[in-house]
């Protein structure tokens, strides 16, 4: 009996407690919000918070206009100007001897470039002319003593006094040329290699470019630009130009000379011709980046990493009130930091998130650290 007695209290003690716990529980549960309404305005903030979704630190910067250009970026190669290029050739079928300079070698005045002779070909042509004009003159010899013995008349002589003119025009001309003996072409003002397009032992025909000097400050560079871009180009833009095995060197100014009118069948694209106002650091075939600004104008700019990939758009958070506040815009021009804002919800000086805006949503709380 005792035991039963015992068994019976132990029970009902359980019983009370769990019902005091209850009890308890829900008398906290209706007592918070009364606690909050009377805590002053620094102890309902922090409520709130303990109490709602979690909370993202973020911070922001202030929308704000800038100038904006828009850039068009082309590449392109150096070269000479087509109407400064010296170019060495002879007028008769010559053979090689001797090649004395090297492609982007520097030459002087009175520089050595190249020996050639003339093929064994141009040497016969030579003699034929040699033996034809004494042959001429032999028989203009002969005709003469039969004039003498009134066996010819001078109207007989006639063929042969053209024969003569002839073979000494034509003889004349070999040796103005050089064909007698072995030539040297030697550079007629200072210049730089070009192009070299003979080799030592190689026949070549006659009006063969042997070699080309460019002026080292008679440079273009000649750029390349897709067709649908070539109206939003003009003669007299300013284009920037940088050497693209060189990206620290400085830009270099140039000016557009000439915006062709031709698809270049192999690349594409048209040529557009760039006058370098300055030629240093430029080498005649190197590679340039050239930058052509085609417009400019004020924008609502915003830092680029505060625009976030929407569902094939873009979008930005703002800070209003302590929550976050989703924006869809569009992007207009860039730059290497930053990015126009084409928004009809955004204004100057509105505080966009540039960090901790990968972690939010739309209406989510936050804690606001602003960059100036």
């Amino acid at each position: 009996m005792t035991q039963k007695i015992g068994l019976k209290a132990v029970i009902g003690i359980a019983i009370t407690l769990i019902i005091v716990s209850l009890s308890l529980y829900c008398w906290r549960r209706h007592s918070e919000p009364s606690t909050a309404a009377s805590a002053g305005p620094g102890d309902a903030g922090q409520a709130i918070i303990e109490n709602s979704s979690p909370v993202v630190r973020v911070k922001t910067v202030p929308l704000n206009y800038g100038r904006m250009n828009e850039t068009l970026t082309t590449h392109g190669i150096v070269e000479p100007l087509p109407s400064t290029i010296e170019t060495y050739n002879v007028t008769y079928e010559c053979l090689v001897a001797s090649v004395l300079v090297t492609g982007g070698e520097v030459v002087n005045p009175g520089d050595l470039l190249l020996r050639i002779n003339p093929s064994p070909d141009t040497q016969l042509l030579l003699e034929q002319v040699q033996n034809e004009l004494e042959s001429a003159r032999l028989e203009e010899e002969l005709l003469n003593d039969r004039i003498k013995l009134q066996l010819s008349t001078k109207q007989d002589m006639v063929p042969v006094q053209l024969r003569i003119s002839l073979a000494e025009k034509r003889l004349s001309s070999f040796k103005e040329r050089g064909v007698e003996s072995m030539k040297e072409i030697r550079a007629a003002s200072a210049g730089i290699v070009y192009f070299i397009g003979a080799q030592p032992g190689q026949t070549l025909p006659a009006g063969t470019n042997l070699l080309q000097l460019a002026h080292e400050d008679q440079i273009i560079v000649r750029l390349g630009v897709e067709s649908e871009d070539v109206n939003r180009l003009q003669k007299g833009q300013l284009v920037k130009l940088k050497p693209i095995l060189a990206p620290d060197s400085k830009s270099i100014e140039g000016i557009i000379q000439t915006v062709t009118r031709q698809v270049d069948p192999s690349t594409r694209l048209v040529s557009v011709l760039v006058k370098p106002i300055s030629n240093d650091g430029l080498l005649l075939n190197d590679y340039i980046e050239g930058k052509i600004i085609i417009s400019s104008g004020n924008a609502l700019l915003a830092p680029r990493e505060a625009i976030l990939p929407d569902g094939g758009g873009q979008s930005l958070f703002t800070v209003r009130e302590g929550h976050a506040v989703k924006h869809v815009v569009e992007i207009g021009l860039e730059t290497s930091g930053k990015m126009e804002i084409i928004s009809k919800e955004l204004k100057e000086g509105d505080p966009v998130v540039v960090l901790g805006n990968y972690e939010l949503s739309d209406g989510m709380l936050v804690l606001e650290e602003r960059k100036p």
